[in-house]
């Protein structure tokens, strides 16, 4: 696809992901969609309550209770967790990428487990979100919400897997294509497209990820990339050193996935890291994020200062409430945020 044909200045895909019954929601969307000239395509969200939430909790609980095994005659826990060798060739390799991992774990649990009755809270005992590569915290009595591994957690990686998996899946697939994965609770700046097809022109080939949005991160922490220059002058000043302009900065640790790009062979590597048993649903998505960019798995750049941001006018789908404290403002956003 052509970039004069790209939506929001980027895209060749754009990927909406959104409960079904939250038409409130949809709605809003829409009159964002319409006043950004978007075609996106909808990703139905499975709610929380679904049976395929609870099959892969059981395979969340098989896959530790195999890794307790294994830690009792081993003295080095770092021993039993390995990345496939093989991600680096599959992200780059332009063939259909075949079931794998805990792509099966919606449709059924692991043979060895009964039936958990969802509406019995006490049908599984509760789950912390792991940390790292597989660090596994203890529960306790004052464990804070966000570290407990809930249903909707679990609904949340599910629905960005789908997204993703759509965006890899197309028998029309292009190499320099990008998917702009977006939530259902955003707001974004009018200007969007000008401001990443600005910032766009500094990323750095082999790039996996841009967060378009971000929460609960200084990702100014790195300095802004600039274009590369012989002479200084007041025509090639960094836009840094310009307050309020739109810049592009190495990720330091965003949180939150309401507004994300992939290029196509970084789809690919963050799906494979996805799905990968001892890792896959392992604690909150954008945690799991957080974590494959600290740990150098991903290579992430982050839009400084957001372009789109969570409205939370409504109530949230994860936490209770409104969702999180974080809050972010735009300069002139659709909705006025």
């Amino acid at each position: 696809m052509s970039k004069h044909h790209r939506q929001l200045g980027i895209a060749s895909q754009v990927y909406m992901v959104s409960l079904l019954q939250r038409q409130d929601r949809r709605e809003q969307m829409e009159f964002l969609s319409t006043i950004q000239g978007l075609a996106w395509a909808v990703i139905d969200a499975i709610p929380s309550t679904d049976p395929s939430v609870n099959h892969i909790l059981d395979w969340v609980v098989k896959e530790r209770e195999q890794l307790a095994e294994r830690l009792e005659t081993t003295i080095d826990a770092s021993s039993n967790f390995r990345w496939p060798r093989e991600i680096d060739a599959w992200s780059v390799n332009q063939g259909p990428l075949e079931g794998s991992g805990s792509d099966s774990w919606a449709r059924k649990g692991p043979p060895s487990t009964k039936p958990k009755d969802p509406s019995n809270p006490a049908a599984r005992p509760n789950l912390t979100c792991a940390a790292e590569d597989h660090s596994v915290p203890a529960l306790m009595d004052k464990t804070p919400e966000w570290m407990v591994l809930s249903p909707a957690k679990i609904s949340c990686w599910y629905s960005h897997v789908s997204a993703i998996r759509q965006f890899v899946d197309r028998t029309d697939a292009h190499i320099d294509d990008v998917a702009v994965i977006l939530e259902d609770d955003i707001d974004m700046e009018m200007d969007t497209a000008d401001r990443l097809s600005q910032v766009w022109t500094v990323l750095p080939a082999g790039w996996d990820i841009v967060f378009l949005g971000h929460c609960w991160s200084n990702e100014s922490s790195y300095p802004a990339l600039t274009r590369p220059s012989s002479h200084a002058s007041p025509d090639n000043i960094s836009s840094s050193s310009i307050e309020g302009a739109t810049n592009l900065h190495p990720s330091f640790a965003p949180k939150c996935t309401h507004a994300y790009a992939l290029s196509l062979s970084g789809a690919r590597r963050l799906l494979q890291h996805l799905r990968y048993p001892p890792f896959a649903y392992s604690r909150a998505l954008d945690q799991a994020y957080a974590w494959l960019i600290r740990s150098g798995r991903l290579r992430s750049y982050s839009v400084v200062p957001s372009v789109v941001v969570q409205r939370k006018t409504v109530s949230s789908d994860i936490l209770p409430g409104m969702g999180s404290e974080w809050r972010e403002g735009l300069q002139n956003g659709v909705f006025g945020s």
